[in-house]
This record gives structure tokens, sequence and C-alpha cells, in this order.
């Protein structure tokens, strides 16, 4: 791997200087305004989960001057979400080589040299925000997962990297269009490449970090992974209590989706707090920097060129959503007010709901619906059925289901992708967040505690 000498050394320095865990106090600093972040200044890091110990290389551009690296485990710190673990010195920028694009696949590549690394000895298991600074003022962010190698008993929250891939447009094409269009879209993407949504931290803000932070003030200890480790670490989730989803997790590969219910059919919980879960079905590949760095997504079997697995919607594939989630996506953009139907249930426990008690501005922009019945979720109800309004006026129903396996294993599916996005911030009415908060913990604790069956079976219609 390619190393800039005078680089190295100044990285190894620098790493003499890594403060102990736990030394920083917590702080907001993390945080990255609008007006700092430029496309100018971005980075991705190689590989982008590892156990502690392991090195990780970062590759990051900026025009001119200086940058310097501080990473930030996020999580709950006495009323702030994240901690300082780590800081670099002071690094001369480097201006990275232009993007490499497929003229075949329009996947857009960055052959960059490794300008600093990073050694994790110290470094506590735990999703991370690696926050580059660049002496310009110009500000973004790397996300890293530190895992551990047990997860059993475990609230296993997975990191959606491979969603992250098909929105990124970073300097061009996503999986949804190029500059022409949906007709020059990637059909490969990568990882050797920065973020551009998330101020580089991809889907992380929008859609997982409001959960992780009321997952961590809830009591639980959550561990955490990337779906590109459920994919490739067999019986990674082994023994683990709950398996979580955030807001917003749409692309898997086979081999995720079927680790995970065959964690499910082993007694894990799955838990699903979004909705357009596990729609595409995608392929991971090589890159030049290592195995399962490069996703796969040609939304066509025709344009596919391999016909066996060809990367095109599960449900297309006789893999419906509902062996996973117990739901099917439904549309986009949805609007309505959620409603109970359920109150009795152990889920709304604490709330004071009834049935018939509704919450505003927690439907859409995507949303799901109650599917046939599957053998492998098992039995279902429904916990809350609401009515919206798909597109401009077509009249439709979303659901948040509870379903036990014949295992015991629970699965939850709110249906929702504001769930996360808004009923677990500050967005939405007082009476609101407290009802999202109460309900995402007691599923968060309940699940915590082994099959949600075993102590919460289904009741009686």
């Amino acid at each position: 791997m390619r190393r800039l000498g005078l680089l190295v050394i100044m990285t190894l320095f620098a790493q003499a200087l890594m403060p102990s865990p736990g030394a920083s106090a917590s702080t907001n600093s993390w945080k990255i305004k609008s007006k700092n972040f430029s496309t100018y200044t971005a980075g991705f890091a190689s590989p982008n989960s590892v156990l502690p110990g392991d090195t990780v290389d970062l590759y990051i551009t900026c025009p001119k001057g200086t940058f310097y690296v501080l990473a930030f485990r996020m999580g709950y710190y006495d009323g702030v979400e994240a901690q300082e673990y780590w800081s670099s010195s002071a690094l001369p920028c480097v201006q990275q080589s232009a993007q490499k694009v497929n003229p075949r696949t329009y996947m857009s590549e960055s052959n960059w040299i490794s300008n600093t690394s990073i050694d994790t000895s110290t470094f506590p298991p735990g999703f991370y925000l690696l926050k580059i600074f660049a002496s310009n003022g110009h500000e973004s962010f790397i996300p890293l997962v530190v895992r551990e190698a047990d997860l059993t008993s475990r609230v296993v929250i997975s990191i959606p990297t491979l969603t992250s891939l098909a929105y990124n447009s970073w300097k061009g094409a996503s999986a949804y269009r190029g500059a022409k269009g949906f007709s020059d879209r990637a059909r490969v993407l990568s990882f050797d490449r920065p973020l551009s949504m998330g101020f580089g931290s991809g889907k992380y803000l929008s859609y997982v970090h409001p959960l992780l932070v009321e997952t961590e003030k809830s009591g639980v200890l959550p561990a955490y992974v990337t779906d590109v480790d459920v994919a490739t670490n067999p019986g990674i989730l082994s023994g683990a209590a709950a398996y979580v989803s955030g807001g917003h997790d749409e692309y898997w590969s086979a081999q995720e989706r079927s680790a995970v219910i065959k964690a499910r059919s082993k007694g894990t919980n799955l838990l699903f707090f979004g909705a357009n879960v596990s729609y595409w079905r995608v392929r991971l590949s090589p890159s030049p920097l290592g195995e399962n760095r490069r996703m796969e997504i040609y939304k066509s079997a025709a344009e596919d060129p391999n016909k066996k697995e060809s990367t095109i919607r599960f449900r297309d594939a006789n893999n419906p959503e509902a062996d996973l989630t117990g739901q099917m996506y439904n549309c986009f953009p949805a609007r309505g007010v959620f409603t109970v139907t359920k109150s009795r249930s152990f889920i709304f426990k604490g709330t004071g709901v009834v049935d018939g008690s509704q919450f505003e501005r927690i439907l859409g922009p995507e949303v799901d619906r109650v599917a046939p019945l599957s053998s492998k979720t098992g039995p279902r109800e429904i916990l809350a059925s609401s009515s919206v309004i798909c597109g401009i006026d077509k009249k439709s129903t979303s659901h948040f289901i509870y379903a036990v396996s014949s295992t015991g294993a629970g699965t939850v599916s709110v249906g929702t992708m504001r769930w996360v996005t808004r009923g677990l911030t500050s967005s939405v009415p007082a009476r609101t967040r407290s009802f999202v908060s109460k309900v995402t913990t007691n599923i968060l604790l309940e699940a915590a505690q082994g099959p949600l069956g075993v102590r919460h079976p289904l009741t009686e219609e």
C-alpha cells in the first residue's frame, strides 16, 4: 500500500501523543455547520469496520495548508452526544487525484494515497465519527465502526453503509442518477470514495444517530456492526439478544438478509425502526483496497451480467420484505397521523395511550404496510394502523407491527422513517417526542432480555 514517507513519520508521532480513552471531556464540538462543509476537504477509511487494535488507513484530500483529525465516539455522555478519544497532530494537506470513472458502470472511485492511519488499540468499541479539520476552515466526517468480537446477549445496532453508498453522489453518480439522469446512474459504487451526504457520514446523522443516542441513553449497552460485517462474517450475530436496523436501511446483500433471518430462527429479536427495509438486493465485490469494498446494484436483471443473482428488488426474486420485517414497502411520499390501535401492548406501557390515540409528524416520507403472513416472521399483531395519503391523493395505510416466530424471537417494525428522523428529535411536539422515546426504550429494554415472545406472547383478538 502506497504511503508518503514524511506523513507516516508525522502520523506515528501523532499516535504517540494519543490521549487515553475517556481523557477528553464529552463535547458537542463534534458537530459540523453547513458553511464549514466542502467537498474539497473529504476522506474515507479502509477498512471502515475493525476490531480494537486493527489499523485504519485514512485517505484524505484538502486543497492547501494543513489538517488534523479527531475521533469522536458517538453516544450519550451526561447530556451530550459524543466523547473525544483521539487526536492527530497537524498534517500537510494533499490535493488528491481526480476521480476515476468506469465508462461502463459509471462507478466513481478515488485512487488516492493514504496520508495517515490510526491504531485503534485504545479505542473502546463503538461507532465513531472521525472529523477532519482543515486549516482553511473546512470540515468533514469519516464514519468508523470499532466492533466487539463477541456479541452474545447484546443489542446490536447495524450501520447501513450500503444504503449510504447507494445515495452517494460525491463527484460522480449515485445509484439513482448521473449527469444525464437515471440512464447513467452508477451500477457499481465504491467505499473507496468520500460520502456526499451527512457532511461525509452518509445516512448516519439523520437515520441512525437519534436512535443510537436513545439506545445508549436507555441503559442498554449496544454493540455496533456494519451491514457488510453481517454479510461477510458468518455467525457474527450468534447469540445476540437483538438486531437493530435504523430509519433507512434499503440496500442489503442476500448474505446479510440470510444471516439476519437465521439469527431470528435461533432466538435473536429483530427491531426495525424505519421503513423500506431490504428493498434492493446488492452484491459485494473487491476494490484495490480490499475485499467487499464495492457494491454492485444494476437495478435491472437484463443489464446485470450476473443472471443467477441479479441485483433487483428482493420481492422480484421471490424474497419479499415480509419474510424479514413482516411488512411490505408501501409508498413515497406519505403523510398522515400515527394512530394507536392496540394500546394494551407491552410496547406502549407507560405511555398513557388508549386505542385511537394519535401523534403527528412521525409518518413518512416512506412508509410500510402489513404484508401477508410469513412463516419466517410468525403470527403478528398490528399495534398501530394509520391512514395515509400516498403521493398526491392515493389513500392507503401504514402499520406498526409485532410478530413472534416459532423460536419466540420477536420482530418489531415501526413502518415509518420519521420514527427516527423526527420522533427521536426535537422537531416534533413534546408530547410526540415523549411517546416515541418511551416506546423505543420499551422495545430496546425488553428485547435485550431475550426472545420477546417468551415474555410477551401475542394477545388474543
